[in-house]
């Protein structure tokens, strides 16, 4: 049984956890440099800035018992009802699966359904295929990008799925700075500030992250994270841009941060095509969605096949 999954971010890795404890042959391909998705991790030399999600607070006993056995395996420690990654929050993805299945740099832009076999294509038009089993785990708008066929009625529903999108400034320097903080949350545009050397405890390295408010975001989302930042700056007064210039600036758009709405259905799953689908809107439109969906899918196709 050869299979292909599309999205290493949390309900990919996930779903390929699932699956490996039955079949060996599974590819995970990813467009990024590296697994994670919204649950990503930037490396400045040892260092680790997460600058995505920071940490995860369930609320169903399903994500709590997945975040206990994490704790069990030293990937994160809990904090009361909150668990902290050790080294990045994306560590969470990498322990999910075997970096060999990994295809990094890579996607993919067509999948095809010939002769009950998969056929995939990717933005330089290289062809992998043979596979028995595709399951794709992507934000919405980016399944009706992918050329493939798909229920007519299923493609509506998944056209009615809109996103927040969410802005985020990566500070860091190797000085001791601390941000005023307050500050910043006096202005509109930002929604979060989290303190990256705090949750660490990291010593002589001084990282922040700070996420813009989803109307901000969902303004200026069809620019560039470059520009963006330019219109974030002009924003400020003169005081808080003399606070960013005293670190690193690394911008960041999360075009696709927050479901707005979710399909009433759990997962995807069409036997005849040997395809599934899982993701953050699927029954709730948050983190427990994209948990849930991508472990149901591997629980009812791991018993079905």
């Amino acid at each position: 049984m050869k299979i292909a999954i599309i999205g290493a971010g949390l309900s990919g890795c996930n779903l390929y956890n699932n699956l490996r404890e039955k079949y060996e042959n599974i590819t995970i391909f990813e467009k990024s440099r590296g697994v994670g998705g919204r649950l990503s991790t930037k490396y400045i030399e040892d260092k680790f800035i997460d600058h995505g999600t920071s940490s995860l607070v369930p609320i169903t006993d399903d994500l709590k018992l997945f975040c206990l056995d994490l704790v069990k395996n030293g990937v994160l420690k809990a904090k009361y009802d909150e668990f902290i990654p050790k080294n990045g929050i994306n560590s969470i993805c990498k322990f999910l699966i075997d970096e060999k299945d990994l295809v990094k740099n890579t996607k993919i832009i067509k999948a095809q359904n010939f002769n009950n076999k998969w056929i995939l294509q990717d933005e330089n038009h290289k062809i992998y295929e043979d596979f028995d089993l595709l399951f794709i785990s992507i934000p919405a708008p980016q399944i009706l990008e992918l050329d493939i066929e798909l229920p007519n009625d299923f493609k509506q529903k998944v056209a009615n799925i809109k996103y927040d999108s969410v802005f985020s400034v990566i500070l860091y320097s190797n000085k001791n700075i601390k941000l005023d903080q307050n500050r910043f949350y006096e202005n509109p545009d930002i929604e979060n500030i989290i303190d990256n050397s705090k949750k660490y405890g990291l010593k002589d390295f001084s990282s922040y992250i700070i996420h813009s408010s989803r109307e901000f975001a969902n303004c200026v989302n069809h620019k560039s994270k470059e520009n963006i930042y330019e219109i974030f700056l002009e924003n400020l007064d003169e005081e808080l841009q003399e606070e960013l210039n005293k670190f690193e600036v690394i911008p960041h758009l999360w075009k696709y941060a927050f479901a707005k709405s979710s399909l009433d259905m759990p997962y995807f799953l069409n036997n005849e095509k040997n395809l599934g689908i899982c993701g953050d809107y699927f029954n709730y439109n948050n983190l427990e969605a994209t948990f849930l969906s991508s472990e149901l899918l591997g629980n009812v196709t791991f018993n079905n096949l």
